[in-house]
């Protein structure tokens, strides 16, 4: 390694930062109430990934859920929020840490 780089990295590590990281990510489970068609499937996807901070989201007709992956640090509510300003009603089921 080359010295010049090996002191960058030493120095950041020394300031407490770890080069290598990402922050966590959660895994939200939201029930979904009021879904009957396909479109009501869209309706909350596009939603749901339209709200800041979303990763990724996918919702599912048949178990009447979205599965949504956030930042640690995200403010849950705004999943309800946005759920419920589609017309469904939304409640969160599980949350889960991702490794």
């Amino acid at each position: 390694m080359k010295p010049l780089l090996r002191t960058a990295l030493i120095l950041i590590v020394s300031l407490g930062f770890a080069p290598f990281t990402w922050a966590d990510n959660v895994q939200v489970t939201l029930d979904v109430k009021g879904m009957t068609c396909p479109l009501c499937v869209t309706v909350v996807n596009q939603a749901l990934r339209k709200t800041d901070g979303v990763i990724k989201a996918k919702a599912n007709l048949k178990t009447e859920q979205a599965v949504v992956t956030v930042a640690d640090d995200f403010n849950l509510d705004k999943l309800i929020t946005a759920v419920d300003a589609t017309g469904y009603k939304g409640t969160i089921n599980k949350v889960e840490k991702q490794s």
